[in-house]
């Protein structure tokens, strides 16, 4: 087996290292980087504009550490995100114009990492050439004992991307498909072990989820975004002390231009010092000059962020060049000039805390937050600790003043317990304001999703004065991200109280262009994108709402939601099949659920979404009456002939309810139009027979005031439901045939006509026979009559 070492220095042998990899885009922000073909680690995705449901660290494609496995998946990559490349057609290589996005790509770079993990661990040859078709089916195998179909299939088109783009990759790809004929999911579903599907969310959990989501957005949001809106202006207006921050972006600039005087010198210890060997970079003294003060971490090594290891770069160029500076530790600050020292309100004195305590308390206007209920953070109607101190120093840094645990923050909590009263008591949810805007987000998103039929990609892009006019009717307009590099602005149609809860959405969002984004405004204090963006973790919230709701339920009245798993795709299901069983609801999800067509405004994967599953059955309480109305339509086509369908007591009902329906259709122009649209006609025959019960030897049209079976239950459970295994067909006046009962009532005849022929049988057994052969014959009689006229 070829050491993998030996392709560690090999460049592509059709890609230059230089070569932009998003060279083919059109949509690049101006004065962005873009990444080369040469960066082995990663490709960030900074020059594309980044959806507002991915953070940062996932809008970039990551490679396999292994080098070959590296180069080969940096190749597919490249062909990918740069379809019509002329290297590419250079290599004879033609694919459409439209590129595949990052997402997929970096999809295909995690699939490959596992693919050369397995690969290294079965020392599989390096050449692809020699790998057989049974070595991608024991990977698929291998990956199938943890996976789903769709993972599955995602796998199989992988795999195949070595063969698309075989001509491009150094030392060549598959030479042949390991699965030819067959497409990715019926690979899949061969490999498949068990059943996987997209769920949907079951009716029990769907409808206390939506009504306790309406009842944040109608009852409790107003409430806590008036209580947010006057902390903030309470924290504006507040002669209090503010943490003082310094910005990353701030501090790279300085450093830059730092490091690029001839005359800076980088500080470093004289002699040893505390650990740290002669010769150390003060690392310490040189952040605080950077950040006036603020941060003494701005270049610490326990960071593994490319921010922290870029900076510490730039210095230690500056110390390999001999631009240092031996320093004494107690010398180290004036080396640099002045640092400034910020004031921070947790150095002020105590007794002036105990004064502003005091004042605070003497204003009756002054409302004291306490706990609704108990929770783990403190038992119901004691103070919140940290909202009060913020609204005593107008602070929002955690300074303990309250909570340090010393003699004097006991006597402050004494002070205050002392002032509560009913009028001045600000009732909370658990935690602080925090929890409950949390709350109202994700009612917002609920809402949201489950009645727009929007993908958490389409809902996160939602943007401020987003509700327009759609061909007349209210609509909420976002961006469509998936399957689409354009990202074109489409419009969704929704009912006033969507747009209510896109307008609590919007009031609640910091953000200056989106309604979803994280709850805290960025914050100086982490690296950039771990807070203060626009989007957020929709499951999180998802989860957080349910828990709190069903832990509340005794002061708001809501019904208790089930134990259950509740996704942000799964509302996009769940409502597909709910709009499915209305009137032309295939066409209303072809248009909400903005699926491309050859055929007007649905398609399968529409068909898919709207394919009723066994969670909603029971809700639509329609199982038997569509199932049965189904089976009517092809009586229906007969009997508009003319003909008779059915035999039996109940055929003058059955037949009388058909003409009905056929009656109804031609009456009406619009039906008429419809007339071969087999849904109409099942809607029509579902609330003609409703009532219709389909048996294996006959069917019911169950009246219970006629029904024979009814005579064999007690007087007071009569009435309720057909008992079809007592039923009498020849006798029943609900009871009808069609030529679907014939076969069991001919097999019945030939069985009696058999039994009949032994000569040992009692003469009572002969009789009773000798009566149910001729009560048989009767039906199967008819049956010869349906048979000839049809």
């Amino acid at each position: 087996m070829t050491t993998a070492a030996a392709f560690q220095s090999l460049p592509s042998q059709t890609i230059p290292d230089g070569t932009p990899v998003f060279g083919g885009h059109r949509n690049l922000i101006l004065g962005a980087e873009v990444p080369l073909f040469g960066q082995a680690g990663y490709w960030p995705g900074d020059c594309l504009r980044r959806p507002a449901n991915r953070v940062k660290s996932a809008w970039r494609a990551s490679f396999p550490k292994d080098p070959l496995w590296n180069l080969r998946t940096r190749e597919v990559a490249f062909g990918m995100l740069n379809s019509s490349h002329k290297i590419l057609r250079d290599a004879g290589l033609f694919f459409r114009a439209e590129n595949w996005s990052l997402p997929s790509v970096r999809q295909m770079c995690d699939k490959m990492r596992l693919i050369a993990k397995w690969a290294l661990e079965q020392k599989m040859p390096h050449d692809l050439a020699a790998w057989a078709a049974d070595d991608w089916q024991n990977y698929l195998d291998h990956h199938a004992l943890t996976s789903g179909t769709s993972t599955l299939a995602n796998d199989v088109l992988t795999i195949r991307r070595l063969l698309d783009f075989a001509p491009l990759l150094t030392g060549g790809g598959l030479l042949e498909d390991p699965w030819p004929g067959k497409s990715a999911a019926e690979v899949a579903d061969r490999t498949f072990l068990g059943e996987l599907t997209t769920p949907s969310i079951p009716p029990a959990i769907w409808w206390p989820l939506l009504r306790a989501a309406w009842f944040y957005i109608e009852e409790m949001a107003p409430q806590i975004l008036e209580r947010r809106d006057q902390q903030i202006a309470a924290v504006a207006a507040s002669t209090g002390t503010r943490r003082q921050t310094h910005h990353a972006r701030d501090t790279d600039a300085k450093l830059a231009a730092w490091v690029q005087d001839p005359a800076s010198l980088v500080p470093v210890h004289a002699r040893d010092f505390r650990g740290y060997p002669a010769g150390t970079v003060m690392w310490s003294t040189l952040s605080l000059w950077l950040t006036d003060g603020i941060s003494q971490g701005v270049f610490k090594a326990g960071r593994d962020s490319e921010r922290h290891q870029m900076r510490r770069r730039m210095v230690q160029r500056l110390v390999d060049a001999g631009r240092v500076r031996p320093i004494t530790a107690k010398d180290g600050r004036a080396a640099l000039g002045d640092i400034a020292r910020p004031a921070r309100g947790r150095n002020r004195r105590p007794d002036e805390l105990d004064a502003q305590v005091r004042q605070w308390l003497a204003d009756p206007a002054n409302r004291i937050p306490v706990r609704r209920e108990n929770s783990p953070h403190g038992p119901v109607g004691e103070p919140v600790w940290l909202t009060l101190e913020s609204r005593v120093f107008g602070t929002v840094t955690r300074a303990n003043v309250f909570t340090s645990g010393t003699a004097r923050t006991r006597q402050r909590q004494q002070w205050v317990r002392e002032a509560i009263t009913e009028d001045r008591t600000d009732y909370i949810e658990d935690g602080d304001l925090e929890h409950a805007l949390r709350m109202v987000r994700a009612a917002c998103y609920i809402f949201i999703a489950a009645l727009t039929l929007m993908r958490d990609s389409e809902l996160q892009e939602i943007e401020r004065n987003s509700v327009v006019q759609h061909f007349g009717s209210p609509a909420l307009a976002s961006r469509k991200i998936k399957h689409d590099e354009s990202r074109p602005l489409l419009k969704w149609w929704i009912t006033e109280p969507v747009a209510q809860a896109v307008a609590v959405a919007e009031h609640l969002s910091w953000h200056d262009s989106h309604i979803f984004a994280t709850l805290a405004p960025p914050s100086g204090f982490l690296p950039e994108g771990t807070r203060g963006r626009a989007g957020f973790d929709a499951f999180r919230d998802i989860d957080f709402f349910i828990e709190n709701i069903n832990r509340t339920l005794d002061r708001t009245g809501l019904e208790a939601i089930p134990e259950g798993l509740v996704r942000p795709h799964m509302f996009r299901k769940t409502m597909a099949i709910i709009t499915a069983q209305q009137p032309d609801g295939e066409i209303a999800l072809g248009i909400q659920l903005k699926h491309a067509a050859r055929r007007a405004l649905a398609n399968q994967v529409t068909a898919g979404y709207g394919r009723i599953d066994q969670n909603w059955r029971k809700e639509f309480d329609n199982q038997l009456e569509l199932a049965a109305a189904r089976k009517l339509v092809e009586l229906l086509k007969a009997r508009r002939q003319g003909e008779p369908v059915a035999i039996g007591p109940g055929a003058a009902r059955l037949h009388a309810g058909l003409d009905k329906v056929i009656t109804t259709m031609d009456s009406d122009p619009h039906l008429q139009a419809q007339i071969a649209d087999e849904r109409m006609q099942v809607s029509l025959l579902r609330d003609e027979f409703a009532q219709l019960h389909f048996g294996t030897v006959n069917h019911c049209l169950w009246q219970a005031s006629t029904a024979e079976c009814q005579n064999q239950l007690p007087v007071e459970q009569r009435g309720k439901q057909p008992l079809l295994g007592a039923c009498q067909p020849g006798k029943c006046r609900n009871s009808v045939l069609t030529l679907k009962n014939a076969p069991y009532w001919i097999a019945e005849e030939g069985d009696l006509r058999d039994t009949l022929r032994r000569e040992r049988l009692s003469p009572p057994r002969r009789e009773s026979i000798e009566n149910r052969l001729t009560e048989v014959q009767s039906v199967t009689a008819q049956f010869a009559t349906l048979e000839s006229d049809l």
